[in-house]
């Protein structure tokens, strides 16, 4: 089976957005330096992230070459179709889609839910009391593989109640490989990316699952159009059409295939889908004790199969759902099921540890929180409170950079501090020309009275700024005029003269109409005075050279032209010269050039 993962991430295109974070039902991504990717481990194959990452970093794994490669090396290989494919292609013949998979190169086309049938009616007598089905029972539909994979890594408390039957995939590829495994390959085609890792844990019973998607495309590289290809008297489903198994793809479809081989069913049958419903459907389950059995049809796609992750559409779910129940209407209801499905193959739960209260306090800690009223459960970091955050970061699946509110913090204690070292005056006002920070040096520059306020009220944040410095027109002048907008400059220098002193400043754009920032230094003070006296020099020098520079391109210029003519003459006139030549001919000659 193909070495690497149903879902990768390409990390060149991740856009550091988290979206797959916040989206993800079980938080199975890692987020390493800035960067997502799914922890397959962890991951059930739902395939959300997949359908919500904006960037397409997330890509599904193709078997399709592998499927072809299979072709090469058996003697027969079946397509073994999701009936989610009433759904998939609206309005198509299935004799068209057998006759366009044949093209492909399959032997034989035959329906999945052939195997669901087999299950429903294994399950059924099951339900029935013939095998031990007593008062309190409960069981859960193995018919999904991502829900089985959800139960056995979230829920292991649960995992007894998962029904011991094979799911409709893996009891159809048994049948289908019964007595000749080794001639025979199965592919399985249909909308789900959990079924390309069942089969590859299926023991070669499943040797590779194509998606709808993947499918399309394979149509499209060999030319096949399904709707326009002629079908034959051959190209007909393998055996025969399947019974109401074809009703698995929609939520209750399984439910209604279980009561067709028993009538009278007691047993409470509850369908959900969705693994948000059936994550609060399934709490408390555990202690159940009522009086009859339940069986719970579990399908992790809202609305079950035809929306999976790998149809066409993820929408229209009623047209998808009437779509299913037309085709269901059409099977043949006397057909036997066939054999009982084999057992499911058995998966050990796997309990998540869980790290200590006290070693998420302390890594809250290491975040700036450090009470409760700090843990704001904004969920911008992508889990749903500060608590989970800190629980993903003991398990490396999390940074502390992913915290919104720390890195605020952690950028405003860096500009902060950044203000509070730098020796010149450095302030912000808001379009009230109110202070919003300033730092020590700033209130020094405006006089006693200024600093001993600061003092009072380090960064004088509200205060006005026409009441403390008499320059405050630069800034309403720079709001007034639209200044650091596109296309304007930076930063405007200006010279104020104030209580006999000079100030230079810089004024310069913050946020575009909202805050405008200064930088202004004393020009009288000794040592800023020779530095701004060494700065002026210094352009003056490097304006000399520029217009240096120029006279002498032109001078060099004028001093060539002058030199080709003369040496014109010199020859014309020396020699050996041909009489008739004209010493100016060449200067006539270069002008007309």
């Amino acid at each position: 089976m193909p070495s690497y993962e149903p879902i990768r991430t390409e990390s060149a295109a991740c856009q550091d957005c988290y979206k797959c974070v916040r989206e993800c039902p079980v938080k199975a991504i890692r987020v390493t330096e800035g960067k997502a990717s799914v922890v397959p481990e962890l991951c059930v194959l739902c395939g959300h992230c997949v359908e919500v990452c904006p960037a397409g970093a997330k890509k599904v794994r193709s078997d399709v070459e592998r499927a072809k490669a299979l072709m090469t090396m058996k003697p027969t290989v079946i397509a073994s179709v999701a009936p989610s494919f009433a759904a998939e292609f609206p309005e198509l013949e299935p004799a068209r889609l057998v006759a366009a998979l044949r093209a492909l190169g399959f032997a034989y086309v035959s329906e999945t839910a052939w195997g669901a049938d087999a299950v429903s009616r294994s399950l059924a007598a099951e339900l029935s009391g013939a095998k031990d089905s007593g008062p309190g029972r409960v069981i859960l539909s193995s018919a999904c593989p991502v829900v089985n994979d959800y139960i056995l890594l979230y829920r292991p408390e649960l995992a007894e109640f998962l029904s011991p039957l094979a799911s409709p995939l893996g009891a159809h590829a048994a049948e289908l490989k019964a007595g000749s495994a080794a001639e025979r390959a199965v592919v399985f085609i249909g909308p789900c990316i959990g079924k390309k890792r069942e089969a590859d844990r299926s023991g070669g019973i499943v040797d590779a699952a194509v998606t709808f998607r993947e499918l399309r495309a394979w149509f499209a590289q060999a030319g096949i159009d399904p709707y326009r290809i002629k079908p034959t008297e051959k190209d007909a489903f393998y055996p025969d059409r399947a019974a109401k198994g074809s009703l698995y793809p929609i939520d209750g479809g399984m439910i209604v295939g279980v009561k067709k081989y028993a009538p009278g069913l007691a047993a409470q049958c509850i369908s959900y889908s969705g693994l948000g419903q059936i994550e609060r459907a399934l709490d408390g389950l555990d202690s159940y004790d009522g009086r009859s059995p339940i069986f719970l049809e579990l399908l992790a796609c809202e609305g079950g199969c035809v929306n999976g992750p790998e149809a066409e559409h993820r929408s229209a779910s009623v047209r998808k759902r009437l779509a299913v129940l037309d085709y269901g209407r059409s099977s043949d209801d006397r057909r036997d099921a066939g054999p009982a499905p084999a057992q499911r193959r058995e998966a050990t739960p796997v309990p998540q540890d869980l790290p200590s209260d006290n070693a998420i306090v302390e890594t809250l800690r290491s975040i700036g929180k450090t009470s409760p009223e700090d843990e704001l459960n904004c969920s911008s970091c992508g889990y749903d409170n500060c608590r989970s955050f800190a629980a993903a970061m003991l398990s490396g699946k999390a940074e502390r950079t992913m915290c919104v509110s720390y890195m605020r913090k952690l950028a405003q204690k860096k500009a902060n501090a950044l203000i509070k070292a730098m020796p010149s005056g450095v302030v912000l006002v808001d379009t009230d020309l109110r202070i919003v920070e300033c730092n020590r040096a700033f209130a020094r520059l405006l006089g006693k009275d200024a600093e001993r306020l600061f003092d009072a009220k380090p960064g004088l944040e509200g205060a006005e700024l026409r009441k403390l410095a008499p320059f405050w027109r630069i800034f309403e002048d720079a709001f007034s005029a639209g200044s650091f907008s596109a296309g304007r400059p930076d930063t405007v220098e200006h010279d104020v003269k104030f209580d006999g002193r000079v100030l230079s400043g810089s004024v310069f754009g913050v946020e575009p109409g909202l805050v405008i920032g200064g930088i202004f230094q004393d020009v009288t003070v000794p040592w800023i005075r020779k530095d701004r006296v060494v700065s002026q020099a210094r352009a003056v020098i490097r304006k000399n050279v520029a217009t240096v520079q120029k006279i002498a391109y032109l001078l060099g210029e004028n001093a060539a032209e002058s030199e080709a003519i003369l040496q014109s003459i010199v020859e014309s006139f020396s020699p050996g010269a041909k009489n008739g030549d004209d010493p100016f001919d060449s200067l006539e000659s270069g002008n007309r050039g």
